[in-house]
């Protein structure tokens, strides 16, 4: 099983334990505060952004120009910061971060590159793909 789907069924089973209804959280007593910041940006056709923050001061900035470019992002702890930048088509980021302070910087220019990042603890990551085809993985701990 791939570390998204393990993810996202943790992150489902969460989400499903949080009250839902707007009764239930009337009757708590604290105040849920936003602390979860993001901003989406996407022009073309067929693009895609899957994100999904868990945690608290989380951030993610994500721009996409073009056709057929997805997005998928899981930050989950504290103080992640993802800014991602895709123009042309068919690009894809698969970005897993989970821990605290974490950052990655991404860009993407041209056709059919991916780029797949996990951090998991404290790290930092920049790329920038200017190309057609290109492909990185990383992991870091």
């Amino acid at each position: 099983m791939s570390v998204f789907k393990t993810i996202g069924l943790t992150i489902a089973l969460l989400l499903h334990s949080v009250p839902t209804s707007a009764t239930e959280l009337n009757n708590q007593s604290t105040e849920l505060p936003i602390t979860l910041q993001t901003l989406l940006e996407s022009t073309g056709r067929e693009n895609v952004i899957n994100l999904v923050q868990l945690g608290v001061l989380n951030h993610a900035n994500l721009s996409q120009s073009g056709a057929g470019n997805g997005a998928n992002l899981i930050q989950m702890g504290s103080n992640n910061h993802a800014d991602i930048i895709q123009y042309g088509q068919d690009n894809e980021v698969e970005l897993l971060q989970a821990g605290a302070d974490n950052r990655a910087n991404i860009t993407q220019i041209g056709n059919d590159n991916l780029v797949q990042i996990n951090q998991l603890g404290s790290a930092s990551f920049s790329i920038e793909q200017i190309a057609d085809g290109a492909a990185i993985t990383i992991t870091q701990y």
